[in-house]
């Protein structure tokens, strides 16, 4: 019982899916991270945009002057 306790403790053969799995994790994560700062960004610059296109805007004088 001690013997097979022992050597599950020592067993190192899963050890490379572990880390496998901690860098999948680290990439979604940063990837995730990634993905809203750019669509944060989008969003910003899209709102600049579309003010700027509202401010230049000159409505045409109206008809029967």
């Amino acid at each position: 019982m001690f013997r097979a306790i022992g050597r599950w403790l020592i067993d190192d053969s899963g050890q490379d899916l572990i880390e496998y799995a901690l860098l999948t994790g680290t990439a979604a994560v940063g990837g995730l991270l990634v993905f809203l700062v750019i669509a944060l960004s989008m969003g910003v610059r899209y709102e600049l945009w579309q003010d700027l296109q509202q401010l230049a805007w000159e409505p045409s004088p109206p008809c029967g002057c």
